[in-house]
């Protein structure tokens, strides 16, 4: 077993988007650790099985995006460090040579970022996608700017996160479910990013966009020197951030955002594609 791990958490009908992903990170990333599928009980992962795939069904009993919180589960203790990657992202640099530059930040959790947006605006957010906003739980909102000081502090994004296993401590997951109960009534749907922020700002770090950034910030015309932003304009990321509605497997026309990665020198959808056909090859079954 490898020093280091890749997990992608998701559910039965993301597995074909984690099979792309995984041998992207191996082909684009030249990725030599293992890697690791977290998901409910209930995801029939018989697609990764037999493949050196390690998969964790952890006790969630159906998918939800509390999941995710079992990232910091001592169940992976198993490897000194782990990078967490969601499934829409694509890997176009060396992935070896990013966590050994990371390492040298811990045991700070390392995520993407940072974005203009404060850990408050992330709750207000998600709470009105709902149809819940402050103004229907004016009390909620009081208490967790009550009891959360940092809430006003820039929020760090959860859709890649490196970190060491053995500095989390093992009462993380449980406290995080906790967390999530109290404040059930603005997060219905358990997202676990604003959560995270909550309970583990003062333990949480930037990668930088050296390593990591949303897809618009790595086109050419945004390789530029911005120091509100904290960039010199030469930054080569190994990981790209296309969020769900720009997803690499949603083929594209020209025209649209993130229909081209330059990296890589292809449309996004073909380099999804590809990858997909390629997981076969890359992790046959024993």
């Amino acid at each position: 077993m490898s020093e280091s791990a890749i997990v992608v958490v998701g559910t039965e009908a993301y597995i074909p988007h984690a099979q792309s992903l995984m041998a992207n990170c191996v082909k684009q990333g030249n990725w030599a650790g293992d890697f690791c599928f977290l998901c409910a009980q209930d995801c029939d992962t018989s697609k990764l099985e037999g493949r050196g795939i390690h998969v964790f069904q952890c006790e969630e009993k159906s998918w939800s995006n509390a999941v995710k919180f079992h990232l910091f589960s001592p169940y992976f203790r198993k490897w000194e460090r782990l990078l967490y990657l969601d499934c829409d992202i694509l890997i176009q640099g060396d992935l070896n040579e990013a966590c050994n530059e990371l390492e040298d930040r811990f045991p700070l959790i390392l995520c993407d970022g940072p974005q203009q947006s404060t850990v408050l605006d992330d709750w207000i957010h998600f709470a009105e996608l709902t149809g819940d906003g402050p103004e229907k739980h004016p009390e909620v909102f009081a208490e967790l700017t009550k009891r959360f000081p940092h809430i006003h502090q820039q929020i760090h994004t959860s859709d890649a996160m490196c970190f060491c296993p053995d500095t989390i401590p093992e009462t993380t997951t449980q406290e995080l479910l906790d967390v999530q109960a109290e404040f059930q009534a603005i997060n219905p749907r358990s997202y676990d990013q604003q959560v995270f922020n909550l309970l583990l700002y003062d333990r949480m770090g930037f990668m930088g966009k050296d390593h990591c950034t949303w897809f618009p910030f790595d086109e050419p015309s945004n390789r530029v020197v911005s120091e509100p932003r904290g960039w010199d304009g030469t930054e080569e990321p190994e990981i790209l951030h296309y969020w769900s509605a720009h997803a690499p497997w949603i083929e594209k026309t020209p025209d649209a955002g993130g229909y081209f990665n330059y990296r890589l020198d292809k449309p996004s959808y073909d380099v999804y594609q590809e990858n997909l056909a390629a997981f076969e090859t890359v992790f046959p079954r024993s």
